[in-house]
């Protein structure tokens, strides 16, 4: 049989060359395919055509002239890229489905990994037991060593048709056990059953099945076909509506996590209604195209162009999964040393050395740099070969992603990292820190350098979130120099060069619960530095040609000391302290030097509060100045960046109101 020269059948010289998995890539023309369709019938040209027209049902003649991308490889699925048309497909075969004489161009379209269409299919089951097997046996980062107390409370889950779940007070007893991460989600829509003074006596002799939401029954029956007996699911294990053991439980939420045998993720589900086991997006079944000698060939769209990479702090996305816009599920994702997730597209594994995902694309080990987990920083080994400073760089980047996830309470803020802050605790000992002291999100030894922090500006969170109305919450939960005091997203730049200018004379939190990491009663920091007083907030007039960086809300404000203006974010409304009857205090906090601007000042907008002990003047912080090295676009170059620093550093903003201001003690509450 001759050659086609169009297609070469899907057999191109350079492919036997090429090591084991990498592609080789051609081009041809909608045009050239009809063409030897019509002249040859070349089975492999119909091939292509016919999968393309699975995704494109308008053809004329416009088209012939436009080229698409194959990529080949032996033993893979074969790619198709019409990059006009937005086109990306991929054709697979099954071993099933081969013809008897197993042509020679099944080694060009390969099986693929195949993602069922639903998570309650027996494959899935496998392939999760496969997963937390070979995790058993392979993984020394993650075994616990000897078997670990089972939480206060946990669920028998019984058998399936011939015993319901009930609550089982451990009492020391030592097992493997499941944990659940969760949405509640709107309780009007989504009721909880929980355990409460009231029903807690029923339910520990029985917890009827069918009366569980669906995410419950779901956790129930995973855990079953898994082999496992036991599950600890937060509203049943904790007596909600009990004070005192809602305390005491959730300041072992750090525990419980990290010593589950396995976490199941409940992703896909934005209440505990929807359930865990439903459809999977990427196991849509795949068109069918029959191929020569009575072979089928599949075609579906390429997935590597649709794959989220399930990040613990995934920011990237502007429709994450239900569970990544929870604060509470962020810690218990990073605290679990094995956790399988039940997504909106596949089933996803991640434990502490290994990722892998139902379709094949994610599957690789976590290592130090891992982007999309930070549990890296629990592995003794890598741990050991990082610096404080990375260790802090971690922190700052959990604290970011923690205060733009979504509360049911405002007042768990905090208690919802309390066991992270207990990991970063293990960690900073590693690395023979051991006395580092938290303070309501920030750590002592960082503390100047983390007070910086600022709201995020509408630039940042462009395509990230919908309107979110930046506040103070309605109840006090945290001093106001803490980042997590605030509603609402936070960053804290990590700038080169920064100077502290501050003296830390003390630092302190009292906590309000039993746990030492959780909520806070009071917060203080007693500081000696450079104060400016008598400043006022003002609206900054948006001028032509003005940048976009510093605005909240479509607005940005300034404050001033006679002719010096200073543009800041403010931690609350700016509306309401620009019209205040009030003026406003700055401390100077430190400055960036060697920058392409010669000094630029770093200082937070206080407000007057009270005299203090000894008559010390006491402030809130109310806003944050704002700093070029920050907003310097990423990757600008050194000319541009030299163009956009002298924007900003006009004559109005170069000039320093602390250049002749003598140190004062002061506490900031």
């Amino acid at each position: 049989m001759a050659r086609c020269d169009v297609c070469f059948n899907l057999q191109p010289e350079t492919l036997s060359l090429l090591p084991p998995g990498q592609r080789a890539v051609c081009f041809v023309t909608i045009g050239d395919l009809k063409a030897s369709i019509s002249a040859s019938s070349c089975a492999e040209c119909t091939l292509i055509l016919d999968a393309l027209s699975c995704c494109k049902t308008n053809w004329d003649a416009k088209d012939d002239g436009q080229s698409v991308e194959m990529q080949i490889a032996l033993g893979k699925p074969l790619r198709l890229f019409w990059r006009r048309e937005a086109i990306y497909v991929e054709l697979f075969s099954r071993a099933s489905n081969l013809s008897p004489k197993k042509t020679e161009v099944s080694t060009s379209i390969g099986p693929a990994l195949e993602v069922a269409e639903s998570s309650f299919s027996d494959s899935c089951f496998r392939l999760a037991s496969s997963w937390l097997n070979t995790c058993t046996k392979s993984h020394p980062a993650c075994q616990l060593g000897a078997e670990p107390p089972l939480p206060t409370r946990v669920i028998n889950v019984g058998v399936e048709g011939k015993q319901d779940p009930f609550l089982l007070e451990s009492q020391a007893l030592r097992g493997q056990y499941v944990a659940l991460s969760y949405c509640w989600g709107d309780p009007k829509v989504h009721p909880v059953l929980k355990t409460t003074p009231e029903t807690y006596q029923k339910h520990k002799q029985c917890i009827e099945f069918t009366s569980l939401p669906k995410t419950l029954r779901d956790a129930v029956t995973i855990t079953r076909r898994l082999g496992l007996q036991y599950l600890w699911i937060d509203a049943l294990c904790i007596i909600q509506g009990d004070a005192d053991d809602w305390a005491r439980e959730s300041s072992r939420m750090c525990e419980v996590y990290s010593n589950a045998y396995l976490t199941l993720a409940g992703s896909n589900a934005a209440g505990n209604a929807e359930g865990i086991l439903n459809k999977q997006a990427y196991g849509m079944p795949p068109v069918e195209i029959s191929y020569k000698d009575g072979m089928t060939i599949y075609v579906r769209k390429h997935l590597a162009r649709l794959h989220d990479n399930y990040a613990e702090v995934s920011r990237g996305s502007a429709k994450p999964e239900p569970i990544n816009c929870r604060a509470w599920t962020l810690q218990e994702g990073f605290l679990s040393n094995r956790i399988l997730r039940y997504t909106s597209n596949e089933l996803v594994w991640e434990c502490n050395e290994w990722r892998h995902c139902e379709c094949g694309l994610s599957s690789a080990p976590i290592g130090p740099d891992d982007e999309a987990s930070n549990r890296s920083i629990r592995k003794p080994d890598i741990v050991e070969t990082l610096s404080l400073d990375d260790i802090y760089q971690k922190w700052v980047e959990v604290l970011s992603y923690a205060s733009e996830r979504q509360l049911g309470y405002e007042e768990d803020r905090l208690p919802a990292i309390s066991g992270l802050a207990k990991q970063f605790v293990a960690a900073f000992e590693r690395v023979g820190n051991p006395n580092e002291q938290y303070l309501a999100g920030l750590w002592r030894s960082n503390l100047a350098k983390s007070l910086i922090w600022n709201i995020e500006d509408d630039r940042d969170r462009v395509g990230r979130y919908d309107v979110i109305e930046v506040r103070r919450p309605k109840a006090w939960r945290a001093p106001s120099w803490s980042p997590l005091s605030v509603e609402g997203p936070v960053r804290i730049p990590q700038i080169s060069g920064f100077r502290s200018t501050i003296e830390v004379l003390e630092a302190s939190t009292e906590p309000s619960t039993l746990d030492p990491y959780g909520q806070v009663a009071s917060g203080k920091i007693v500081a000696r530095g450079r104060v400016v007083h008598g400043l006022s907030i003002t609206l900054k007039e948006t001028t032509k040609g003005d940048d976009d960086y510093a605005y909240v809300h479509g607005e940005r404000y300034a404050i001033q000391h006679g002719d010096i203006v200073k543009l800041i974010i403010c931690d609350e409304s700016g509306k309401k302290l620009s019209s205040a009857a009030e003026t406003f205090s700055a401390l100077l906090v430190g400055t960036i030097d060697g920058h392409l601007a010669s000094r630029e000042d770093v200082f937070l907008v206080l407000r007057s509060v009270a005299k203090g002990n000894g008559g010390i003047a006491s402030f809130e912080r109310v806003g944050m100045s704002v700093s070029v090295a920050a907003e310097l676009p990423f990757g600008m170059g050194l000319l541009a960046g030299k163009e956009f620093s002298e924007k900003l550093f006009s004559t109005e903003n170069n000039n320093s109101m602390f250049s002749d201001v003598v140190e004062e003690e002061i506490i900031l509450v």
